[in-house]
């Protein structure tokens, strides 16, 4: 079984830092829904709303500081990962960039659980969801990128011929006659 390759890794975490800056532009979180007696029913009806509801808050808006915060981590581990394409660079921006997207997944799950206070902003919406899959694609790609062997160029050897056969002029044989 083929696997995705060193450099499709590279260009799989930069779009998915893409899309952890395009989903701070969702809405992160909205509102409840009218509470019933039912309380199974009130769970299933958030989730749902969590994954379909357009309205709501978006990460830019609700989340002050950490909407800087995940989208500088997602940046910077995008160009990271980009410099590992420098073989001198290699060895030493591919941990950081390991932590980089680890600290971007980190920072996600917590503003996902963490919700603000406000009553306006008490359910999550499918912002926060989008920003937590394609965090988890640019860790995993950060993590196959930052697993992979070195690359180190060889100088290619140049060609050299096999030396001519030598007959002895008083064997048997000798060079073939046309």
């Amino acid at each position: 079984m083929r696997t995705i390759g060193f450099r499709s890794n590279i260009l799989f975490a930069v779009a998915a830092a893409f899309g952890v800056i395009a989903a701070l532009g969702r809405p992160w979180y909205g509102p409840p829904g009218k509470a019933t007696d039912a309380q199974m029913e009130d769970v299933l009806d958030s989730f749902g709303r969590a994954l379909t509801e357009s309205g709501g808050t978006s990460g830019w808006d609700a989340l002050q500081t950490a909407d800087q915060l995940i989208a500088g981590l997602a940046v910077g581990t995008a160009v990271l990962l980009l410099l590992t394409l420098i073989p001198l660079l290699q060895r030493h921006l591919r941990p950081l960039a390991r932590w980089g997207a680890l600290a971007t997944v980190g920072v996600v799950l917590v503003k996902l659980v963490d919700m603000p206070d406000a009553r306006a902003m008490s359910e999550p919406r499918n912002g926060a969801f989008i920003a937590l899959a394609a965090s988890l694609v640019l860790l995993a790609s950060a993590a196959t990128v930052a697993s992979a062997p070195s690359r180190k160029r060889k100088p290619v050897p140049a060609y050299v011929p096999p030396p001519a056969p030598v007959y002895e002029p008083d064997a048997s044989y000798g060079p073939p006659q046309f």
